[in-house]
Parts: structure tokens; sequence; C-alpha cells
């Protein structure tokens, strides 16, 4: 058995930056993702990364985000992600990562939907995928083991505290028992249970549930305001602010406002019942090179130029917000109190940083900032325990391969392929818990998703071996469970007399729906408050 300071479950960004936060601090670390290499690159981007490196503080940032997040936001945490920006920003340029530059050969802000002042800064449409390889080579150069093609299956807990993990070897076809010290959740949301397209599987999150770990504010999610319809197709938000312009088919703009997040923004161009388009037209000419990438894909998927034609619009999830609850240090929570030895960063997590909303550049910012926090608060834990019984870790091992075995085994009655339970879920999910939303609709898609649940799912290959299928059903069940606690959070939300006031929603693998209260900050002089 496999046995490490710490291990890290997901290649993401937050994942390989909290893994040489780790590995700085002096302790062993390993990472393990269900993908092979470069799989993650660029996922879920489409924003930059937001720092107010020109302004005097970070205060308009910090309050930018409490007041596009609705005042749900951690404060404490809002005040701790927004100060750290700007050291994370210079991090990855001592590391290599060319951003555009200005005049003055500073950085280039941009201002997106949620910002006050231009904070926001990219690559262009690279902004993922260089950062993805850019922590890459950083791990490289440490020598930090990556695993990839292990697809994580459950946690192993040992009265109440994380002992290690239990994975899928999918080159091998074997189950494999991992012993550690410390575990850090980092994989993407859960935004593939609206989309069914793999991207954004909730890993951290449904393992963290399979834990008895209740998740915070499932109900919350952030579309991309300009995806493009029926190809979905997700543009970066950069556009914007190189001239490109989001116009009515009737004719007028849209104009994104300084308290929109994505959230609000896609519901700007839902909300009056015609079409809308992205016009690139106008965009600047000095800022088209850096829109290469995007001219290409635009051109191969839809058939049409970037700088000729314009692309009708219809958001569609990319993010989700709600996940594992942790604090300030990426310490995961349950109740309130502390869950020993397991931490949590990225988009599987919950850390109260964007509320119910997420500006752009925010979701790449509470990646850097979240991910170093959990892997520097995982390290100092792990150098101060030893590693306890590995018995917790094989009677996990014995669970997942009784649950692996029956999946190759047999074919249950009425059980549905991955591709059809796929299908369902996300036409479930885009129903009921899109942009607009309603108690009738909520309570069907529970009954439907229950359904799903009910008919199981089969493989059609029992070979272990290289066997994606099974991965690809592993994964499926999990966002199934996920989507079902995201409905019942949602109905909470919505028939609750408290659910618009200042509370978070916690929900239980059952389903079980409860509230806490909203951390409002610890310091007089800088609180903020939602207006009477």
């Amino acid at each position: 058995m496999d046995a490490w300071d710490v291990v890290v479950i997901g290649g993401t960004v937050a994942g390989m930056r909290a893994a040489i936060a780790a590995h700085d601090a002096g302790v062993s670390v390993a990472l393990f993702d269900g993908r092979a290499h470069g799989s993650d690159a660029g996922a879920a981007d489409t924003g930059g990364l937001a720092a107010s490196i020109k302004e005097a503080t970070s205060r308009a940032h910090r309050d930018d985000t409490i007041r596009a997040g609705r005042w749900l936001s951690d404060q404490d945490v809002a005040a701790a992600r927004t100060s750290a920006a700007f050291e994370e920003l210079a991090q990855l340029e001592r590391w290599g990562l060319v951003l555009r530059r200005d005049g003055a050969s500073l950085p280039l802000l941009q201002q997106l939907p949620g910002h006050s002042e231009p904070r926001v800064a990219s690559t262009g449409d690279s902004t993922g995928r260089e950062l993805h390889q850019l922590l890459e080579e950083q791990c490289i150069k440490r020598g930090i083991p990556r695993r990839m093609d292990m697809q994580a299956v459950s946690l192993a807990m040992q009265e109440g505290s994380a002992s290690g993990a239990v994975f899928f070897d999918v080159q091998e076809g074997e189950l494999v028992s991992v012993q550690a010290k410390t575990v850090i959740l980092a994989s993407d949301g859960f935004q593939s249970a609206w989309n069914g397209d793999g991207v954004g599987d909730g890993t951290g999150a449904w393992l963290a549930l399979g834990a008895d770990v209740p998740l915070r504010d499932m109900e919350f999610s952030a579309c991309n305001p300009l995806n493009v319809e029926t190809v979905d197709l997700s543009l970066p938000l950069t556009l914007i602010d190189d001239g490109a312009k989001v116009r009515l088919a009737s004719g007028g703009d849209v104009e994104f406002g300084a308290d929109s997040g994505l959230h609000a923004a896609s519901q700007q161009i839902i909300s009056g019942g015609e079409l809308c388009v992205l016009d690139a037209r106008v965009l600047k000419r000095t800022s088209r090179k850096w829109y290469s990438d995007t001219a290409e894909r635009v051109q191969s998927r839809c058939g049409l130029a970037l700088d000729a034609d314009v692309l009708p619009l219809a958001p569609r999830v990319e993010l989700t917000i709600g996940g594992v609850p942790t604090d300030g240090t990426g310490k995961v929570t349950s109740g309130g109190e502390p869950v020993e030895d397991l931490f949590a960063a990225g988009g599987c997590c919950n850390s109260g940083f964007h509320g119910a909303d997420i500006v752009a550049g925010n979701h790449l910012l509470d990646s850097l900032v979240g991910g170093a926090a959990a892997g520097a608060a995982a390290a100092e834990a792990a150098a101060s325990v030893g590693f306890g019984s590995p018995d917790a870790v094989r009677v996990e091992l014995s669970t997942a391969g009784e649950k692996v075995a029956h999946l190759l085994q047999g074919v249950d009655e009425g059980a549905l392929t991955r591709a059809a339970g796929a299908f369902q879920l996300a036409s479930v999910m885009s129903d009921a818990m899109g942009i607009e939303r309603d108690a009738a609709s909520l309570e069907t898609a529970a009954a439907r998703i229950s359904k799903i649940i009910a008919a199981g799912l089969q493989l059609s290959d029992s070979n272990p071996v290289m066997n994606t299928e099974l991965v690809e059903v592993l994964r499926l069940e999990g966002l199934l469970k996920l989507s079902a606690v995201s409905v019942a959070s949602a109905k909470f939300r919505i028939g609750s007399d408290d659910a618009g006031n200042l509370v978070h929603t916690l929900v239980d693998s059952s389903g079980n729906v409860s509230d806490s209260p909203v951390n409002q900050g610890s310091g007089d002089d800088w609180l903020l408050a939602p207006p009477e």
C-alpha cells in the first residue's frame, strides 16, 4: 500500500497549486487524477485572473465580490483572497506566465462583469491552458509524482479523520489503496450534470458526500453569458472589454453592470425574451491577435468568421459554486466543526468566497489562492501527526471492490447505459436548475433524478482493463447524487421563509437540508451589509 504525507485528488489548477505548496513546505506529496495528462487544461476558464494590482488597496475588489455574491460571501475569506491576489499573480509571472501588457509594460487589466475597476489579467484566450502548463512544469521541476488515469472511488475515514483513499487504476484495471496523513480534494465542480459533456464531474464533492460530509450552497451555479447557442462553445469574457458587443436582435446593446456576476449577466441576456448575439466584428484591431484560437474554434464549430459574423448566444452552466465546505485555510468543515486531516480547494469546494454568484476572474483566483492555502495547511497538519492504522483503507478497498465487481459482472433489469443516464440527467438539470427556477419544476426534477438513480447504470464491457466506460459510470453515479442534493438545496432556498436571508444551506447525502449563518466579517471598519 502506497503512503504519502499529503495526497491530492484532482489534477486541476487548484490541485497542482496545492501540491506545489505542500511540497515546498517539506512533506511528501502525490497527486492523483482520473484523467490523462493535460485533460484538465483550460477547463472552465473564460475570465482570466482578477487582481487589484493598480489600486491602492484590494478593498474595492473585496466589496465588488461581496456585492455581486448577494452578501452571501464569507467576508473574511473574501478579504483574504482578494488581498492575496497581487502576490499570487507576481508568483505566476516569476514562474514564467506571459500576460498581456499595457503601454507601460504592466499587466493589462480589463473590466469585466462584476468589477467596478479594470482588474482582470489574462493571456488572451489561452489563460487556462497556459496556466495549466506552467503549473505542470513546476510540479515536474519539484519531482512531484502525478499519477494519471487514477479515478478516485472513495475516501477512507477513521474516527472522523481522513486516512487515505481508494482509486481505480484505468490502465491496469485494478483498485489501488493509498494511505495518507492528510487528503486534499481538488477536482472541478459538477457542471457536467447540466451539460453532459464530462467536463466537471464533481469528484471531490461526491467523495466528501460519501464520507458523510454535508455540502454547502449546492443550489448556486454560474453560467457563461458568452456561450454560443446550439454548439455550446464558451467564448472568453475578455472579448467584451476588447470591444465586442452583446446586442439585442431588435437593436441596442446589453451592458453588464459592476454588480453583475456571471449568473446575473446571464440573466440579463435571457430576461428580454429575445435573441442576443455577440458582435465581435467591432473588436479592437490591436486585440484580435489574442483571439486566434477563438476564431479558429468559431470557424470549425459554427462555420462562421469571428470578424465577419454575429454569434447567437445562449448562456449555459460553466461553473458551480456549491461544494465541500471549507474555512479560509482549506480545512473541510462539517456542521461548523473541522474534519481532521481533510482539505479541499478549487471547483469542488465552497470556500465562501463567491457567495451566490461568481465575479469574472475570481474562479481562477480562488483556485490559486485556495489551492496554495490548502496545500500549506495540509502540509502543516501532516508534519505533526503519524500515519494511522491502515485498517480503514483496507475496509474501504473491500467495499469499493464489491461495488466495481457488481458493475462489471451483471446487468440489472431496466438499468440505463451511461449515455442514456447522462442525457436524462442533463435534461432534468437544464429544465429545472437553469437560470430561472420554480418550486413545481424542482419537485418534478427531484422525482426524475430519483427514478434515474433507482434504475441504475449498466456496462457493456466486463473487462476492467482500460475500461473507460466504468470510470464514466462511477462519475455519473456521483453526479446523480450531487444533482439530487443540489435540487434539495434549491427547494429549500425557494421554500423557506429564512432562505432569502443571510444563510448558507447545508445538505447531507440523504437530502436533508439545514442552514447556517454567513460570516459577515470580523472588521467593523470595512464590514459590508446588504441594503435595507
